[in-house]
């Protein structure tokens, strides 16, 4: 068998050419101490903002919690059940306990209860508060002189956009 590629072959003037050789290869490891810092606030700086995140997700698990629970309630209503209404005024009790602590709302009635409620919302029209204690303890037969689903967009705007102070 005839060899194709015998060693005369191929221009003759590249046969003395000798290849360069390849440098080493460039390390990805920073060789600066600069650079070493500047990595480790980095790594710093995404810590705190994970933390701080889940921080605030816990802190405000009570708002989903009672989201929840809305959205349970209205379920229940659009079933044609009218009991679980009175269910909403004890929900936002428990949210504003959450958010404002027990010792700031447990005591307040009426117009007390109310002011407080507008006062971490200032935002937000105030909720009407009498309506929810009506329906929380009227007959069911008397319910339907006020407006369940205005008064659930508003206890739903007031779980979302109230403010707490977070000490």
């Amino acid at each position: 068998m005839k060899k194709v590629f015998e060693p005369e072959w191929g221009n003759p003037s590249l046969r003395t050419i000798v290849e360069a050789e390849f440098p080493e290869p460039v390390s990805l490891v920073p060789v600066a101490p600069g650079w070493w810092l500047l990595l480790i606030a980095l790594i710093a700086l995404l810590m705190r903002v994970i933390w701080r995140r889940r921080q605030a997700y816990l802190r405000d698990s009570y708002r989903r919690e009672a989201l929840a629970q809305l959205a349970t309630i209205k379920d229940q209503l659009d079933t044609g059940n009218h009991e679980p209404v009175r269910e909403l005024a004890p929900l936002l009790r428990a949210t504003a306990i959450a958010a404002l602590g027990r010792e700031s709302v447990s005591g307040l009635q009426g117009d007390d209860y109310a002011n407080a409620l507008a006062k971490i919302s200032p935002q937000q029209d105030r909720l009407p508060v009498a309506d929810l204690q009506r329906l929380a303890y009227a007959p069911l037969d008397e319910l339907g002189e006020i407006d369940t689903e205005s008064l659930i967009a508003a206890l739903e705007g007031w779980i979302l956009k109230h403010r707490r102070d977070y000490a």
